[in-house]
């Protein structure tokens, strides 16, 4: 259950909300039903039932491990503008009927599609996660990845890179006169890179590098064709504080040119930092400048502060 005040939608009005738990609209919502099977030595994976493209359970479509260290959206869990683009797509912690399959011939590669309920009224507040409908359209999403020096005797530096594709069914209404349109879909690469190790090649201290590029080609239907992300992210910097972990990044979307000039892009640039109190409690103070609001223009850029607590029992 997540409650409180959307800052981004309330007062800031920019579309990468500020904070990690404003992903769904405030209310209690059942967020997990489902069945996972792995056949052939774990080689396959089968998964199906009330879930997300982002679940924090099991496998996660156009992820990186560093994406978590961020408090806003932009950047926690997948590339927001997939989302923008295809509202048929959930995020946790709202889910829909679904199903999932894995495949990982090997440990340096896989292969992974899905099918959704794409029907946004399903993630409404007040059907509290329980609107069993099939009422579509279908979502689509396929994702082929390669991983590197990640085996259990692997000593080089890990890197994972990721090439995907969504799509959305259904007709759209277009931003042009009322025109409809069917052609929201749009391909994703993601792709990260340990730089530095801060001791022993089995030590998890080290500096990362990430990047995300998402495009959705007509730009009739799709209100934010062009995003990417970059940052770095560093686990154990200090000697003396091996559990901190301090991330700085840039998340940028352009709208689509039949949004403008009213809407050019929205950008967002977060630092923050994050101390391990205790095993399971980390705070982590952090600021975010959030750069053309909305992408207006006319609207001044803004400052948010905030403090981001999270317990793990």
């Amino acid at each position: 259950m997540n409650f409180g005040t959307q800052l981004s939608q309330r007062y800031v009005g920019n579309v990468f909300p500020i904070q990690s738990s404003d992903v769904a609209p405030p209310g209690p919502r059942l967020t997990d039903l489902s069945y996972t099977q792995s056949l052939f030595d774990d080689k396959l994976s089968l998964r199906a039932g009330r879930v997300s493209i982002d679940s924090l359970y099991g496998e996660v479509f156009a992820a990186s491990p560093y994406f978590r260290a961020f408090t806003s959206v932009a950047f926690n869990a997948i590339p927001f503008a997939i989302f923008y683009n295809a509202p048929g797509a959930f995020g946790y912690p709202a889910t829909t009927w679904g199903a999932r399959a894995r495949f990982a011939p090997v440990e340096e590669f896989y292969a992974m599609a899905g099918i959704y309920n794409g029907d946004p009224d399903v993630g409404l507040a007040n059907r509290y996660g329980v609107d069993f409908t099939f009422n579509g359209p279908p979502f689509g999403i396929g994702e082929i990845g390669w991983k590197r020096n990640q085996r259990a005797h692997d000593t080089g530096l890990p890197c994972n890179l990721k090439l995907g594709g969504f799509v959305l069914g259904g007709s759209a209404e277009g931003f042009d006169s009322g025109s409809s349109g069917e052609d929201r879909y749009g391909f994703y690469v993601v792709g990260d890179q340990a730089l530095v190790r801060f001791g022993d090649s089995a030590s998890k201290r080290h500096l990362g590098v990430f990047g995300s590029f998402v495009l959705a080609l007509d730009e009739s239907v799709s209100p934010m064709p062009y995003y990417f992300s970059a940052g770095l992210v560093a686990y154990g910097p200090l000697d003396i504080r091996p559990q901190d972990f301090v991330a700085l990044g840039l998340a940028y979307g352009a709208y689509s040119d039949q949004l403008r000039p009213a809407k050019l892009y929205d950008a967002t640039l977060e630092i923050s930092y994050g101390i391990q109190v205790l095993p399971g409690l980390i705070i982590q103070p952090g600021a975010q400048i959030l750069i053309n609001p909305g992408g207006s223009p006319s609207t001044p850029s803004a400052l948010a502060l905030g403090v981001n607590v999270v317990m793990s029992f």
